[in-house]
């Protein structure tokens, strides 16, 4: 079978020349004149931030978002306030490791914790 090269080549630059009388502008000037908006993340680009978070850095994001407060919003806050909400935070995470250790104990009937949980203490920072 023989492919007929010269053939291709005139029908895709007949091709282009009429695509090209058509645009009625070179394509620099189309370049230039297209505003690109703002490049958004790609899902996979998200994911790959997401899984290099700790545990702990996700269960903190998850909870502040809970509360209504983003890291943005947090840093605009004033220390006090950053200081108050990042302990209700680390509380949280605390009855939160509190409870899926019980659970895992076998005790989940969603009482309260007998004996020591293992968490003493619970450092977040966002």
């Amino acid at each position: 079978m023989k492919i007929d090269t010269k053939a291709l080549g005139s029908a895709s630059a007949a091709a282009f020349a009429t695509n090209r009388k058509s645009g009625g502008a070179d394509f620099k000037a189309v370049l230039e004149t297209k505003q690109q908006p703002p490049q958004q993340p790609t899902a996979a680009q998200e994911l790959d931030t997401y899984m290099k978070k700790s545990p702990a850095e996700r269960m903190a994001e998850m909870i502040l978002k809970s509360l209504g407060e983003t890291p943005e919003s947090l840093a605009a806050k004033s220390p006090e306030e950053q200081a108050s909400i990042m302990a209700k935070v680390a509380a949280l995470i605390k009855q939160k490791m509190e409870e899926a250790t019980a659970k895992a104990n076998g005790g989940g009937d969603g009482g309260g914790v007998s004996g020591a949980s293992g968490v003493t203490g619970v450092s977040v920072s966002v």
